[in-house]
């Protein structure tokens, strides 16, 4: 192989795990690079343009749909480019900081922290993989915990620098052309290479509690979800910053694994009599804050839960590891698929990314679980109880029931787009999701990404097999 810029590497044992992510998709490529700057971007994709070598971008391999799993070709690795480029503080107290794409959520918070501390800034945007990179979550509009009351992703970036195959640099901004700038947003990395982002960052609320509640049946938590989300407990100076569901069998793979996790290990086991919890976070200062907890607490009690064993904590350090056991429900999940495909490497993860409004959360739930059950597949359901937006995780015991897996995920999928809900919602579609759903992905929006692949990577070099 030919290396004329010296920036390129010949795949080997050593870069093995760059040929798989979080989804435990897996794939193959014939050469590996890890840029350092935008230059060495342009000089790379100019080398694959002219032998017609594909090239899979990658950060921190952390998504979940295959996304950055190379069908052979190039990887482009851009975790080395993971540095503050500037920043800037707004008349209005917030702030703008810009940073290269592979800087990953651990460091940015760091760094927002040490430039911006007098100002309390903080960017909302809240996926459940710390080390997901700045440049992967604009790339699929990860949200995380915190998207019902904050909004999704693009809302807190400014503007971008997308390299295209061509090596042309494109600037996009929220201002100069709004409605361009949302379509080019979570594209997977097929309309070009983000090289750099501005990113807006807003005050951080006064203070910040974390409660969970615990319930002995899960039609008393989806009750309770459904009562909340009818009659959302407001103040004029706090409100609800998140609200997620955990069930049994998402407890029991978290405690199985709690004491090899730091954050978790201390927290105190969970009663096996309990079916289900809801971990809600409040957002602003003290008095508003107790004003909306009392108003969960009594709630809670008309659903059967008991206030006086809720995890009820304040405090950013506190409210930091109730939040990793919330997190820890899809990395679990994913360590149980890791297991299983020692024994058959064809297993993958089986996770849904589906939302739908127009039914109650209960109801849902009541609905995954009877289908779970009645297909004789285990799963564990975690998710955004006021969005009604669950990510029902199959636990396949081997690979009969994978299959069976993929047909109850197809079904699933088709019954939401007859009702007009949303089969993706934020975690992308990849190349594991388009080999699931193929037929049921929404034409409108595959035909968006085929008419932006037209204007930006004519020749089809980048992330190939990603949504198309």
């Amino acid at each position: 192989m030919a290396e004329k810029s010296g920036l390129i590497f010949p795949m080997s044992d050593k870069y093995e795990e760059y040929l798989i992510d979080e989804s435990k998709f897996t794939g193959n490529a014939e050469s590996i690079s890890f840029p350092k700057n935008e230059e060495e971007i342009i000089e790379i994709l100019k080398e694959m343009k002219e032998k017609g070598t594909p090239v899979t971008i990658q950060g921190g391999k952390t998504g979940i749909v295959g996304s950055a799993v190379p069908l052979g070709g190039h990887i482009m690795n851009l975790s080395y480019m993971n540095s503050v480029k500037g920043y800037e503080i707004l008349d209005d107290e917030t702030g703008l900081i810009t940073v290269e794409p592979g800087i990953n959520l651990i460091d940015l918070k760091k760094e927002i922290l040490r430039i911006f501390k007098e100002k309390a800034l903080f960017w909302p945007p809240e996926p459940t993989e710390t080390s997901a990179t700045v440049g992967g979550i604009c790339a699929t509009n990860a949200q995380g915990i915190s998207g019902f009351v904050y909004g999704n992703v693009q809302k807190y970036i400014k503007s971008l620098r997308l390299v295209s195959s061509n090596g042309i640099i494109n600037i996009i901004s929220d201002n100069d052309n709004p409605e361009f700038f949302d379509k080019v947003m979570g594209k997977e990395g097929i309309t070009g290479i983000i090289s750099e982002v501005t990113l807006k960052l807003i005050k951080k609320p006064q203070e910040v509690w974390g409660i969970s509640f615990f319930f002995e049946t899960e039609e008393d938590a989806g009750n309770f979800t459904d009562a909340i989300k009818n009659n959302i407990p407001k103040s004029d100076t706090a409100f609800i910053g998140a609200f997620e569901y955990i069930d049994r069998n998402s407890i029991n793979l978290i405690e199985k694994r709690k004491a090899d996790m730091a954050k978790i290990k201390e927290l105190p086991d969970i009663d096996s009599n309990f079916a289900g919890m809801c971990y809600i976070e409040i957002h602003g200062d003290d008095e508003g804050i107790e004003e909306i907890a009392g108003e969960l607490m009594e709630t809670a009690v008309m659903y059967n839960s008991d206030p006086d064993i809720a995890w009820a904590v304040s405090g950013e350090t506190e409210v930091e590891k109730t939040r990793a056991f919330r997190h820890a429900a899809p990395e679990t999940a994913n360590l149980f698929i890791e297991e299983k495909r020692r024994d058959d490497k064809r297993i993958t993860k089986l996770g849904t990314d589906m939302s739908i409004d127009d039914e109650s959360f209960s109801q849902i739930l009541k609905e995954y679980r009877s289908s779970l059950e009645s297909s004789g597949l285990k799963g564990c359901v975690f998710g955004h109880g006021l969005e009604n937006h669950l990510h029902v995780n199959i636990l396949p015991e081997n690979y009969d029931e994978y299959v069976k897996g993929v047909e109850l995920i197809r079904k699933w999928a088709s019954d939401y787009k007859s009702k007009k809900g949303k089969i993706i919602c934020e975690h992308g579609i990849g190349k594991l999701k388009k080999q699931i759903l193929s037929d049921l992905l929404p034409k409108d929006y595959i035909d968006e990404c085929k008419a932006l692949k037209d204007e930006f990577d004519k020749d089809m070099i980048l992330n190939r097999g990603n949504i198309l």
